[in-house]
């Protein structure tokens, strides 16, 4: 039986038509080059470089260049979450719905996930939010990362279902046993491997349905 229903939050809680990501993308490009006084040309292709090797743009530049972390999370977080984001009544009714524990496990920092949670209109539901922050050096997709949270949670990956909007990032919970479900994916994802896959976070309550049921 599920105990914890596990959710990624950018792109996963809201949908990535919104505009969120793409305006906090355009600030992380513009603290490499203003902070970190970076070559423009250069910008894109380290942070794909850094993505692939790393997880996470943050994580390749405080490994190779000593990234004041702190710094970076509130420059690049600073955006009104409610001009993109908003209220979600249908995912509030289905999480409602949901006995199982809910929490937040984002590479994105505590504050950003509680504003994201209060513009969408369902932060009631979640027990916790596991940050960029927790895991110390790790974040998703690392293993380490998903092997701490069900130690910190007291349970097995059996006993879980993970929501994403990352393919890449759901490969680990997988390996770890947990029910694995990936939100809008884009159309040339790859998804071998995938338990579940639906097109907007409210349908959860759908999934659950299957699970429980053993379909």
């Amino acid at each position: 039986m599920l105990e914890y229903l596990v959710f990624d939050l950018d792109e996963t809680i809201y949908p990535r038509t919104s505009g969120l990501m793409q305006a906090i993308s355009a600030r992380i490009s513009a603290y490499m080059i203003d902070r970190m006084e970076m070559d423009p040309a250069i910008v894109p292709t380290l942070r794909h470089v850094y993505w692939e090797q790393y997880g996470t743009t943050s994580r390749g530049l405080q490994t190779l260049h000593g990234l004041d972390v702190d710094d970076y999370m509130e420059y690049v977080h600073d955006i009104p979450v409610q001009d993109y984001v908003r209220p979600d009544f249908a995912l509030d009714r289905a999480l409602d719905a949901l006995p199982q524990r809910k929490v937040i496990f984002t590479n994105a920092t505590e504050a950003h996930a509680r504003g994201v949670l209060e513009a969408v209109g369902v932060a009631r539901h979640f027990t916790g939010i596991y940050d960029v922050f927790y895991a110390g050096h790790e974040s998703k997709p690392a293993p380490g990362a998903y092997r701490r949270l069900l130690q910190d949670l007291d349970t097995t990956g059996y006993r879980c279902l993970m929501v994403e909007d990352s393919a890449r990032n759901l490969q680990p919970a997988k390996a770890l046993g947990m029910v694995t479900v990936l939100v809008d994916p884009p159309p040339e994802t790859a998804i071998e491997g995938i338990d579940h896959v639906i097109g907007r976070v409210s349908e959860i309550a759908e999934v659950m349905r299957l699970v429980e049921g053993g379909d």
